[in-house]
């Protein structure tokens, strides 16, 4: 017996840990509805399949160990893949491209441990747990991992309690299917016996696997392989490519390259042809700060109207009181970069007037180009003569808020710490007690100074699926069975009535301000949407497909819709506005207010006729027909609108990436 079996306490002890480790997970997926009964037996069996496996002997000669060795890392790349899609969607170039990168790290591991036994096990293990990491930040923002995430991990860590991680039966198998890997791969046995061989070894897998990382972002191995370089579908451009191949080529846009004829003087030669425009959309604007309003922006977490998919069936208005507003108010669908999550793009957006649309497609500004101190609208009314303060009541250091806010000219930020006594709700500083400490800097100035204040919320951040004993969902989807719920169905009816408290307390903050003598402009817009589980869930009740919405740009882009509502209490103009994008809103805002606008701002100001909306996925042209749509991929501008994004493109890289040689005076101080 013992010839077949290899009994140790140390062998025993990890065959028994991993096939109940493996059991429990198979569980735990069929409790959360992740598996069906067939498929949980199937899964028990793996389960004591792989305990027995661990101790059975299985003899294996060299030239079956060196078979077993160049099989492993091809199906560690398909295990891999099997995450989030199917790994035959690679073409055959495509998936020896990604091969030779799992071959490579089996090679550098064996090396290193001296023989194949230890290096194919240690081989899967981080493509198993870079894997499980992709699987569930695509389940909660929709996107996979980018190169510039590892940017984001603290602020990703201060928020992941609030999330449900679902295990469902494609995560349980997967990871069989490593712990398999595993397991076959410790029953070869090929030795690397001689120090300098070894030692060789090692040298030469390094020095390859970083020639591999290298070669995979240039245009040669794009073009000899055929990689997919649509960077504004990353789920695309994942499955295109591979996981390591997209991951790997993307590295290649931490840096951003100066576009085409750039110089400090082609900058400054635009900024002074649009001198005689920014003074005639100036002579008619306020130049007393006792005259000028209070400003108050609010950037509310997640907070979108998904009725822009349709009108479906709810118990209860859920946004009653906005959708109520007129008199004194500028309203309409607000065309942003990003869904699920990255808020810190939109609020950069908005606050520089730069778009994410010539930026690396997933980059996170805040934390990869904004370094010293830039202009933006806190700079600009800081200047005018403004009080200017941040407030996020959540941490500090989340997407580098910290020192971001005083780069961008922030007198004053106010971060979780400071909202002492706040109520919350589901963990979260809710609405009421954010829009509470406005009003209380309001009431702390002095009577002659203006204050800008410019508030990120928390409240709605997401989590939906997850329960909490402060918050009952009370908004209804009418047209669910009551007693069949999904939880993604629940979630949504949490979303929105989450969505319900922050228009009630947009309510309490307007009249409150209604009733002061000092003149207050509020704006008040979403980041972005929740996650694609939450508007799915409208979608299917309104008859929709939720897999083909990217083949058609004007479907996709309702995805990237949030609302903004401004409003005053004094006299403004009223307007509905079909179509605006972040970076031109701050413009708005000023306009409205009767604010000096900036050089740039300006500019932005006569670009928004002719391009009303630009994003980071597609943007919109203006005619005489209407507003028209256009993916960034289909290359579809003629050359008068493309002249016209290139000169765009050039002076955001002067402002953004070139802080050396910014032409100050143009973009605001």
């Amino acid at each position: 017996m013992k010839k077949y079996l290899n009994i140790s306490k140390v062998r025993v002890a990890i065959a028994s840990a991993v096939a109940i480790a493996l059991s429990v997970l198979s569980i735990v997926a069929l409790q959360e509805g992740g598996m069906t009964a067939g498929k949980f037996a199937l899964a028990l069996f793996l389960s004591i399949l792989a305990g027995l496996l661990i101790i059975i002997r299985i003899p294996v000669n060299k030239i079956a160990g060196g078979i077993i060795f160049f099989i492993l890392p091809l199906l560690a790349l398909c295990c891999m893949e099997f995450y989030t899609h199917v790994p035959w969607d690679l073409t055959f170039p495509i998936l020896i491209l990604n091969y030779l990168f799992y071959l490579l790290l089996y090679l550098l591991f064996s090396s290193l441990f001296g023989n194949t036994r230890w290096g194919c096990v240690a081989g899967p293990v981080i493509p198993m747990i870079f894997g499980m990491a992709n699987y569930f930040v695509v389940s909660f923002r929709s996107s996979p991992i980018v190169p510039w995430d590892f940017y984001s991990l603290g602020t990703a860590v201060t928020i992941a309690d609030n999330y449900t991680f679902t295990v469902s039966d494609r995560l349980v198998f997967v990871l069989m299917g490593f712990i398999f890997l595993m397991i076959l791969g410790e029953k070869t046995s090929i030795r690397i016996r001689k120090v300098k061989v070894r030692a060789a070894s090692i040298v030469l897998s390094a020095v390859l696997l970083f020639g591999y990382v290298q070669g995979i972002q240039t245009k040669f191995t794009e073009n000899l392989f055929g990689l997919d370089n649509i960077l504004f579908t990353p789920n695309v451009l994942y499955r295109n490519n591979g996981f390591a191949g997209a991951f790997l080529a993307n590295l290649q846009y931490l840096n951003i390259e100066k576009p085409s004829g750039y110089s400090k003087e082609a900058v400054e030669e635009i900024a002074d042809s649009l001198e005689e425009k920014n003074k005639d959309d100036n002579k008619d604007a306020l130049t007393d700060i006792s005259d000028m309003p209070n400003i108050v922006v609010i950037m509310n977490e997640a907070f979108s109207d998904l009725s822009v998919y349709g009108d479906f069936n709810v118990s209860e208005d859920f946004m009653p009181y906005i959708h109520s507003l007129e008199e004194n108010t500028v309203k309409g669908n607000l065309y942003v970069s990003v869904k699920g999550g990255n808020t810190a793009n939109t609020e950069f957006e908005f606050l520089t007037g730069n778009t994410m649309a010539f930026l690396p497609s997933g980059s996170v500004a805040y934390q990869q180009y904004v370094k010293s101190q830039m202009p933006s609208l806190a700079s600009h009314l800081k200047s005018l003569g403004y009080q200017t303060a941040a407030l996020h009541p959540y941490y500090a250091t989340g997407w580098n808020r910290n020192t971001v806010y005083p780069d961008l000219g922030f007198d004053n930020s106010y971060f979780k710490s400071d909202f002492s006594g706040a109520s919350t709700l589901r963990g979260y500083v809710d609405d009421e007690s954010a829009f509470n400490k406005i009003i209380e800097l309001y009431e702390e100035k002095q009577q002659d100074d203006r204050l800008f204040a410019f508030e990120v919320t928390m409240q709605n951040h997401g989590g939906y699926s997850k329960e909490f004993d402060d918050f009952k969902e009370d908004v209804y989807l009418s047209d669910l069975d009551e007693s069949g719920k999904t939880l993604s169905q629940i979630s949504a009816e949490r979303y929105l009535s989450l969505i319900k408290r922050s228009d009630e307390a947009f309510q309490d903050l307007t009249e409150y301000f209604a009733g002061q003598d000092e003149h207050t402009v509020i704006l008040m817009f979403g980041d972005h949407q929740p996650s694609d589980y939450i508007s799915n869930v409208i979608l299917r009740l309104l008859g929709k497909d939720t897999e083909a919405r990217e083949d058609s740009v004007d479907e996709f882009s309702e995805g990237y819709i949030v609302p903004f509502v401004m409003w005053a209490n004094y006299d403004i103009e009223e307007e509905q506005v079909d179509a605006i994008s972040a970076n031109y809103l701050g413009g708005l805002l000023l306009e409205k207010a009767n604010l000096p606008l900036s050089g740039f701002q300006s500019y932005l100001g006569g670009l928004r006729e002719d391009f009303p909306v630009i994003t980071a996925n597609f943007w919109a042209d203006a005619s005489e027909e209407g507003i028209a749509f256009h993916n960034w991929k289909d290359g579809e501008a003629d050359e008068d609108e493309q002249s016209l994004l290139d000169q765009y493109r050039m002076l955001q890289y002067n402002d953004l990436n070139d802080p050396k040689n910014r032409v100050w005076e143009f973009f605001g101080s």
